[in-house]
């Protein structure tokens, strides 16, 4: 949908008209600022692509349920369309923004909040998705030495008892003076809790000991859990590879391609101190 599409779409459902201003946030989805009634909204409308990565909205929908206390508030969803509409919250920032030491710890907890709700009863299952993503690559642009036995080392000790977030970046850890947020929860499923460890180390690239430490204390665990975590860490670099690299090849957005050789990097330098 075009940003046209998408106005003429939210002022059916909203009865009245908007305006509508596109931003330079989100990946696979397109997000704009939307306002309405004086008010000021986010809106996430999926992109065409997005439909290779088989998420289930209502899947969505029902976590979101969930994790109120994490999240910025929920306005609307279209969970067929997987369009969202929250409030949105004036002075925040993402967690690259933030100079203050205490987002280690105040993430820590966040991730801690999540992983002590109740469960689902759908799974985020990362091998199964790993061997969708690959099989959908037509040029490989990412490569992963002992791919497979990574694989298999991360397979023998996998435990997805955890209901989890599954997308650690720093764009979906917001900072305000107030509080912290924990956002879109659009891969959030049972998994292995070290899978979301491993995605905020990984995704936001925290390889210094103090900050990790931090991250721990935050999160209630002691930093003796680092060599699996860094395990994990190494098994998502080749699970994100091939997701960029897969949605590289359907749009040939540049973003992806960055993406796939960021992941292919931190592989590298990730297997140097395994």
């Amino acid at each position: 949908m075009d940003k046209l599409e998408v106005k003429q779409y939210l002022e059916n459902i909203f009865h009245q008209e908007i305006q509508l201003y596109r931003t330079d946030k989100g990946i696979s989805n397109v997000s704009y600022l939307m306002r309405m009634d004086d008010q000021a909204y986010m809106v996430r409308v999926p992109k065409k692509e997005h439909g290779l990565l088989r998420v289930d909205f209502k899947n969505e929908y029902e976590v979101l349920q969930k994790v109120k206390a994490l999240d910025v508030p929920l306005v609307w969803m279209d969970v067929h369309k997987g369009i969202k509409v929250t409030k949105y919250i004036e002075d925040v920032h993402e967690f690259s923004e933030v100079k203050d030491s205490t987002k280690y710890e105040q993430t820590g907890k966040m991730l801690k909040t999540l992983h002590c709700l109740d469960g689902v009863d759908f799974y985020f299952d990362p091998f199964k998705k790993l061997s969708e993503y690959r099989s959908q690559v037509k040029e490989r642009i990412v490569f992963f030495e002992e791919e497979e036995k990574i694989i298999e080392a991360i397979f023998s000790i996998y435990r997805p008892d955890t209901l989890c977030h599954n997308d650690v970046v720093s764009g979906n850890l917001l900072f305000s003076n107030c509080r912290s947020y924990l956002i879109d929860y659009e891969y959030a499923a049972m998994n292995d809790f070290r899978f979301d460890l491993a995605s905020f180390f990984s995704e936001n690239q925290i390889e210094d000991e103090r900050s990790r430490q931090l991250f721990y204390i935050g999160y209630g665990i002691e930093s003796s859990i680092d060599p699996e975590i860094r395990l994990f860490e190494y098994f998502e670099d080749i699970l994100w590879g091939y997701w960029a690299n897969m949605l590289y090849d359907h749009s040939k957005e540049e973003i992806y391609r960055i993406i796939a050789k960021e992941k292919e990097a931190h592989f590298q330098r990730t297997k140097a101190m395994i």
